[in-house]
């Protein structure tokens, strides 16, 4: 009987003791991975701080960027004019010149006319010995037609110095159109030069900090898992009668992977396509009888679905990220008055337009803005210009629409 329980013993032995070798070495394991979860946490607040002073860089070249566009815009429109100036001042000159031919033409025949005639000076028919009241005449008539040839004479001087006005002012419009070319030029190698360095900026931080927030991910769910595990051999261990229960129970407990998105490097499908954009319209109907009408304010491709969890988990989207091509003209969506226009961190240059209500839609990521703070927008007018401001990976347009400050479905508000 006492070797039956001596050799019981031994057998209850074997498991423990194989176990207890299996938590030390598991227990180990997590050790290991605890460390290298602090120094990777301590990396990636490092590199936090760093993206911090980055983000300031990106800050002043996106608003750089911004403003750049913002002129080119102006200096295009400006050009216009000048160029609407130059071909109305060329009409008046050539107008101008039409009449003096015309007028030169007129007086030469005048004068040749007169000297067809024989008409000669007043002198000459005073001396003549004609008819007294001929002469008389013909001296009054003398006199008009010098009066007429000498009106036609300051008006051809007339028209000769406001000839030579207009040509002078379509010199200096040619010369001023020439400064905004120049101008407009220099503007664009500077938004190129600004472009760049953002980009620079951009690429020394998104692929680090994207490895980085992977790989803490991933050891912090690793770290769970194998804390579990530890934490179950240890029960596994002091309750020795129950262990295949424990395990069955734990087997069932344990997490499975799902999946959150599409994998580490692989690109990002859209969900949806839109293709159709705001366009002018008058309403007095208030904003909340919109519901259902309105378009999205930039063509492109819908990269996610409002309310669904963001990659990474913890956060849902309360917009829509729509791709679009970079420079692509963005529409309000709606009339209103823009109560936001600047660059805010996460964002980028975000233009918000209140729709009155309590009712506003956000655009952001922008490449530029054009309106600012106070401006009246009407439904389809450009309101700022495609980017991926904000330390956005890819070129598009994130929209939301909010009424209360709460975030509503932008896809309900849409035909």
């Amino acid at each position: 009987m006492n070797f039956k329980r001596f050799f019981a013993l031994l057998a209850l032995c074997g498991p423990l003791c194989a176990g207890a070798s299996q938590v030390d070495r598991k227990q180990s394991e997590l050790d290991a991975l605890k460390q290298r979860l602090q120094s990777l946490q301590q990396d990636f607040r490092a590199t936090q701080a760093h993206q911090q002073e980055a983000a300031d860089e990106l800050r002043q070249s996106e608003r750089a960027i911004s403003s750049a566009v913002r002129q080119i815009r102006q200096l295009d429109g400006e050009r216009q004019r000048t160029q609407s100036d130059l071909q109305s001042l060329t009409q008046q000159a050539d107008a101008t010149s039409a009449r003096i031919r015309e007028q030169q033409a007129h007086l030469a025949q005048t004068l040749k006319g007169a000297y067809l005639r024989g008409q000669g000076d007043a002198l000459k028919l005073m001396l003549n010995g004609a008819d007294p009241n001929q002469t008389a005449r013909d001296l009054r008539y003398l006199a008009q037609l010098s009066r007429a040839q000498q009106s036609m004479i300051a008006a051809l001087r007339a028209d000769l110095a406001h000839l030579s006005a207009l040509q002078h002012q379509a010199t200096q419009k040619t010369t001023e159109l020439a400064q905004l070319q120049a101008a407009r030029e220099a503007e664009q190698q500077k938004l190129l030069a600004d472009k760049r360095a953002r980009q620079q900026v951009l690429q020394k931080l998104s692929v680090k900090i994207q490895q980085q927030r992977r790989e803490i991910s991933s050891l912090k769910r690793n770290e769970r898992s194998l804390t579990r595990l530890v934490e179950r051999l240890n029960r596994l261990m002091a309750q020795q009668a129950a262990r295949e229960a424990a395990r069955a129970r734990a087997a069932k407990k344990a997490p499975q992977k799902r999946e959150t998105g599409s994998a580490p490097g692989q690109p990002r499908r859209p969900v949806a396509v839109n293709t159709d954009t705001p366009v002018a319209f008058h309403s007095s109907l208030p904003f909340s009888r919109l519901k259902g009408s309105l378009h999205l304010p930039v063509a492109g491709e819908l990269m996610n679905r409002f309310g669904a969890p963001r990659e990474g988990g913890g956060l849902s989207w309360k917009g829509l990220f729509i791709r679009a091509a970079q420079g692509t003209a963005v529409k309000a969506i709606a009339a209103g008055q823009v109560v936001f226009a600047e660059w805010l961190r996460g964002f980028g240059n975000l233009i918000i337009v209140d729709h009155g209500d309590g009712y506003m839609s956000l655009y952001s990521n922008n490449e530029s803005l054009y309106k600012q703070v106070g401006d009246r927008v009407q439904p389809g007018d450009a309101i700022a210009a495609v980017g991926n401001s904000g330390g956005q990976p890819d070129a598009g347009l994130y929209f939301e629409m909010r009424h209360q400050s709460r975030p509503v479905n932008p896809l309900d508000w849409v035909k």
